[in-house]
């Protein structure tokens, strides 16, 4: 992570979150959201890339979701003869960009020209890409060493041509200070912060999963994947419909989150059993992985396991399901069993497993 702050001359000021004057600009992704910067929401505490505490508001917008806020006043170059900049930065609940306002007076740019609607819109592009290549530098390393007595952005030299596209032109502090205050540590605090209150508040994570944000849904997963969220009906709801989405990456948080079911339920099992045709045979490996804490199949899923030796099952998800069966271990009808006596294959790793489940 870029040390940033340390390099600027004057210490970075964090004023009150709360009544903040009229923003000069405001994000088009703001509208509508409701959201009151003078709401006394609860305050929750970050920390710089210095290691200082900064403060964070937890906001709650018209549709009921939260979104996270933080005004921060500082300078944006290394002289200190350039305007600093009054901000107000919002992200989602997830972490991720939402917005800024700008408050006071406009952006400026090196010959202190106010930003145009152009370089708004620009600078909104920008922030929205997380992985800028703005990440990369310090904040000395923006500029191009130069002789020359012109000053760009508050120190002499040329912008980098490699990061020429990354800043609005003739703003390249400005639009490096507001992004790493957007993107560079914050977006994971607010991660874990959001993981604690949706701990405490389940129905946060509900709301999450309604949303039409297909990020969104995928935050909670991952919180699952992760040990910070426990499945409820809800989420629970979610992963069966995951594991037959179209969307590879819903697809594949749903089949990591298969681990964290309590599959020893039936109605758990039955729901898996009724999803697991639709899987590719990878995919039914896990499944089948993920059943074997189970004390007891249900008839429902020991059914369809046992269907798929009457298939053109790949020979691999045979010896899984063996393994499944002797593990819990299944309670086979005398008709199921004697098909299992007499199945035949030339797959040597598979006959070995029959002739072992045999015995």
């Amino acid at each position: 992570m870029v040390k940033w702050l340390w390099i600027l001359p004057l210490t970075t000021l964090f004023i009150s979150v709360y009544g903040a004057p009229k923003a000069y600009y405001a994000s088009p992704t703001l509208s509508g959201k409701e959201l009151d910067r003078g709401e006394k929401g609860r305050e929750f505490t970050l920390h710089d890339d210095s290691g200082k505490p900064v403060p964070v508001v937890s906001l709650t917008g018209g549709d009921g979701m939260r979104y996270w806020y933080r005004r921060v006043f500082t300078e944006v170059c290394l002289t200190g003869e350039c305007r600093p900049v009054d901000v107000g930065l919002y992200w989602q609940f997830t972490g991720k960009y939402l917005g800024i306002e700008v408050y006071r007076e406009p952006l400026t740019k090196t010959d202190h020209s106010d930003f145009s609607p152009l370089d708004y819109s620009q600078l909104e592009s920008i922030l929205r890409n997380e992985w800028s290549d703005l990440r990369e530098y310090s904040a000395e390393e923006l500029v191009e060493p130069s002789a020359s007595d012109d000053a760009v952005d508050g120190i002499t030299g040329a912008t980098r041509k490699v990061i020429g596209d990354a800043a609005v032109k003739d703003a390249v502090y400005t639009t490096y200070t507001i992004w790493h205050l957007i993107h560079v540590g914050e977006p994971e605090q607010l991660e874990l912060l959001a993981l604690g209150e949706m701990t405490e508040q389940p129905a946060m994570a509900h709301i999450l999963l309604a949303s039409a944000d297909a990020g969104s849904r995928d935050f909670v997963l991952r919180g699952v994947v992760d040990g910070y969220l426990l499945p409820d009906s809800a989420i629970e709801s979610t992963i069966f419909e995951g594991l037959l989405a179209d969307d590879q990456r819903f697809r594949g948080l749903s089949i990591q989150a298969l681990a964290k079911l309590d599959v020893s339920e039936r109605r758990v099992q039955d729901n898996l059993a009724e999803v697991y045709p639709g899987l590719d045979a990878g995919e039914k490996i896990r499944l089948l992985s993920a059943l074997e804490p189970a004390d007891k199949l249900s008839p429902v899923m020991q059914a369809r396991l046992f269907s798929e030796f009457k298939k053109d099952t790949p020979p691999w998800v045979l010896l899984k399901i063996l393994q499944v069966f002797q593990k819990i271990p299944a309670e086979l009808a005398a008709d199921q069993r004697q098909f299992l006596e007499n199945f035949k294959t030339d797959h040597r790793a598979l006959a070995e497993a029959l002739d072992n489940f045999r015995n």
